[in-house]
């Protein structure tokens, strides 16, 4: 029950940013602006101050660092493939590979914390300081190529160098790496806009929603709500027991891949060309199925 509590919230604001927008209190014609500001600001704030400050070094990350990066690896892979197999549109096929390996970092922070205590707030800020630099360079180069209509190397180079989540990803991480964090006035900066990042992502899905798409859904939505949180979060665990993780690094993969996929990737996809409106009424569903994988999950491991 406490699980379910902890992710209302993240449902709730889902729920006020449509609301928002269905009754007209904010215009349609404003939201552009405003995933805009979280895209290019707000969410590039948030990852420079997360992974500043997280503990990379060998001996902390180990084995579950590669549980992780196999997990996404093979999990990005088989939906890329399945999707060119089954000719899957190049938008949809971009987002069913954003919401397979993205993952809500801040609903896992707030569930480790119930779940494993101190110890699993650390596990997740290593995730995040390990996954989302690679997940955001993979992202990009793969909704340049899906969306872009352009393979070209040049293109590719600039779309990945100049995109604010790969910017914000490995500033952190050279900042970690070269300074072990961030000064007094950077670290406050960045928290106080940071700040603002996941309430305004959710609110941005939530204007994105339509509630007759999700009382008719489609195929689409059922293929990608399978695989996150349920096929994802399965590949991790016999990857986790054949790597001979501890108790608590299972618990902190299931929180992981079994929260929903980062609220951001609607921004990402309404900015890049993706299929946003699969993406937003995907995360909604996904958010409601996270209430049953993140217990069932967790029981199966303890």
């Amino acid at each position: 029950m406490s699980l379910s509590l902890t992710i209302l919230p993240i449902a709730l604001a889902i729920a006020l940013g449509w609301a928002a927008r269905a009754s007209g209190l904010i215009k349609a014609d404003l939201w552009p602006g405003i995933e805009a500001l979280s895209f290019k600001l707000l969410i590039p704030a948030i990852l420079i101050n997360s992974i500043a400050k997280t503990d990379l070094s060998p001996s902390r990350i180990g084995a579950f660092a590669i549980a992780l990066l196999l997990t996404i690896g093979i999990a990005g892979v088989l939906v890329l493939v399945a999707g060119r197999v089954l000719n899957v549109p190049g938008p949809t096929r971009s987002t069913y590979f954003q919401g397979t390996i993205r993952y809500n970092g801040f609903i896992g922070l707030a569930a480790a914390d119930l779940i494993i205590g101190p110890a699993g707030l650390s596990l997740i800020a290593v995730s995040m300081a390990v996954l989302i630099p690679v997940i955001n360079v993979a992202v990009i180069i793969a909704m340049a190529i899906l969306c872009g209509g352009s393979t070209g190397p040049r293109r590719l180079l600039r779309s990945v160098l100049t995109n604010p989540l790969v910017l914000g990803s490995c500033g952190g991480v050279a900042i970690n790496l070269m300074f072990g964090g961030l000064p007094v006035w950077l670290d406050d900066l960045t928290e106080i806009v940071g700040r603002a990042a996941l309430g305004v992502g959710l609110l941005a899905v939530g204007a994105g929603m339509s509630l007759n798409r999700m009382m008719h859904v489609s195929a689409r939505v059922v293929v990608a709500c399978l695989l996150r949180p349920f096929v994802v979060t399965a590949i991790f665990l016999a990857i986790a027991v054949a790597l001979g993780l501890s108790l608590n690094e299972m618990l902190g993969g299931i929180l992981v891949f079994s929260v929903p996929a980062a609220a951001n990737g609607y921004i990402v996809a309404r900015l890049m060309g993706g299929d946003a409106d699969t993406y937003a009424d995907m995360l909604a569903w996904q958010t409601i199925l996270c209430l049953f994988a993140i217990p069932f999950y967790a029981a199966l491991v303890t």
